[in-house]
């Protein structure tokens, strides 16, 4: 599956990145680094110009992402019925989506950029739960300003040094780190809210 995708994309450098991205988007199980990475590293090689392809790359993640948002906000909890969206919007994650916008708010629109699995589910559910549209433009936007870049800009700048399946091993392993740092930070930021309400209580 990998190596037809990493296909698809060499013989249509934009086109191919852009239905890869969206497939992503709507929750097919395609890593969202996988076509950044090939896309810079196309343009690092020389076969697509970085000018196009980053922009391209964030307004396409950015577009996703709404899409699915709006899907959210106009059709509810009625679309997962449907048998192509049922196994990637289960009743289980958008639940969990639900708890996460009631204690975290736009947070948790930052946070689902990083989380691959739950990341399409979050967006669906912050348009069936009204999020307002522009909290949605500015907290995923500012993640994607973030996360988009990096993984474009590096695979172009080391286009020249690496191939591409070390590119996409030291991606793994960078989301890998990332993913054990927001754990850490999380458990850290809930064992001080715990320990702060337990100081409150005893001085009470």
């Amino acid at each position: 599956m990998q190596a037809f995708i990493e296909q698809f994309i060499i013989h249509l450098p934009y086109l191919g990145v852009v239905i890869v991205i969206f497939a992503g988007g709507f929750g097919m199980p395609i890593p969202e680094d996988l076509p950044l990475l090939v896309g810079g590293y196309l343009c690092g090689s020389g076969q697509a110009d970085i000018t196009i392809m980053l922009p391209l790359a964030f307004s396409t993640v950015l577009g996703a992402d709404l899409m699915v948002y709006f899907m959210g906000r106009r059709y509810g909890q009625h679309v997962q019925r449907l048998p192509l969206i049922r196994r990637y919007l289960s009743p289980q994650r958008l639940a969990t989506a639900e708890i996460s916008f009631h204690k975290h708010g736009g947070k948790t629109l930052f946070l689902a950029r990083f989380m691959p699995g739950l990341r399409t589910p979050i967006y669906f559910s912050a348009g069936a739960f009204k999020i307002p549209w522009w909290k949605m433009v500015a907290f995923d936007g500012a993640a994607a300003l973030m996360s988009v870049p990096v993984w474009v800009l590096l695979a172009w700048y080391l286009a020249q040094k690496v191939d591409l399946q070390t590119l996409q091993e030291w991606s793994f392993a960078m989301q890998v780190l990332l993913i054990a740092a927001v754990a850490v930070g999380v458990i850290g930021v809930v064992t001080w809210k715990v320990l702060r309400q337990r100081r409150l209580a005893s001085v009470g």
